[in-house]
């Protein structure tokens, strides 16, 4: 059943996920956790400092299907200044057309200040573009290396430019991950713990937030291709490629680290941490 849905034609085996299973796993995961919310009312508490200048020139880097993107572009447009622009990048032409269909009915002028680029994750170097500031929304935790992709960004930001970052802290998803080491042949898991290491050892100057979320996995008490494709985005591995057994033990895991609420449903607490680089004296 799950072979029919997660195609593996661009991936070489490789446990990677698929363009489609990745796209649908992102929206499961933001439909059961309150990442999303959670993060855009923290943008929104603190949009004065963030959009602080004359004009904002945004970068997104992960835009997806615009889910989140789509929010955030609306506190941007609450600000005093009229004067932004927003780029947002993304690996997935299907999910920037879905993210094209949800601004589809914003009007003219709006859409006129809004950009989408299909390419690899890094910033848009062609034009040597700057930035007011650069996102980059639960997008660090599953590359091998995200200190080049950090330094890039920063090289890109304007003098008082910012770097947003928000990511899981090491406790919850990272440690769950880590418990499956001997199941999971893709380990890689970028927490805001070792990203702020990283940050110390470059002298790049940051502050940190943290935000305590909720992720309702109750849809995990019994297994189902939805349940198969959530866990794969978790984990940023295609669950699919391993025999039944093993896939049952991760479900399990899941569940065990989960608390009941007084509705019944399972709760995954885990906590994010909102990272603001600046790029003040920082130096390439």
């Amino acid at each position: 059943m799950a072979a029919a849905i997660i195609d593996h034609s661009n991936v070489i085996h490789d446990y990677s996920l698929s363009e489609t299973a990745y796209s649908y796993g992102y929206d499961l995961r933001l439909k059961y956790s309150t990442f999303m919310q959670d993060s855009l009312d923290w943008v929104a508490k603190n949009a004065a400092s963030l959009f602080a200048g004359q004009s904002t020139r945004v970068l997104s880097l992960g835009c997806g299907n615009g889910l989140f993107d789509r929010e955030f572009i609306k506190i941007i447009e609450q600000q005093k200044n009229t004067n932004w622009s927003y780029t947002g990048i993304d690996f997935s032409a299907t999910d920037l057309d879905q993210f094209r269909q949800k601004i589809a009915s914003l009007d003219g002028e709006t859409q006129a200040k809004i950009f989408l680029e299909c390419k690899k994750f890094t910033p848009c170097t062609e034009q040597g573009m700057h930035y007011d500031l650069i996102t980059m929304i639960h997008f660090l935790h599953s590359f091998d290396a995200v200190l080049p992709i950090i330094q890039n960004a920063m090289r890109h930001l304007l003098p008082a430019g910012k770097l947003l970052i928000i990511q899981q802290k090491k406790q919850g998803m990272s440690e769950l991950k880590a418990s499956l080491n001997g199941l999971l042949p893709n380990r890689k898991f970028q927490s805001s713990d070792r990203i702020k290491t990283l940050l110390h050892s470059e002298g790049i100057r940051f502050s940190a937030h943290k935000l305590d979320t909720r992720f309702d996995i109750s849809i995990m008490q019994k297994m189902s291709l939805d349940t198969l494709l959530l866990m794969s985005f978790c984990l940023s591995n295609d669950l699919s490629l391993l025999n039944t057994q093993q896939q049952e033990k991760i479900r399990q895991t899941f569940l065990s680290y989960s608390q009941p609420a007084n509705d019944g449903s399972l709760i995954f607490h885990e906590q994010m941490e909102v990272i603001i680089c600046s790029a003040v004296n920082y130096s390439a």
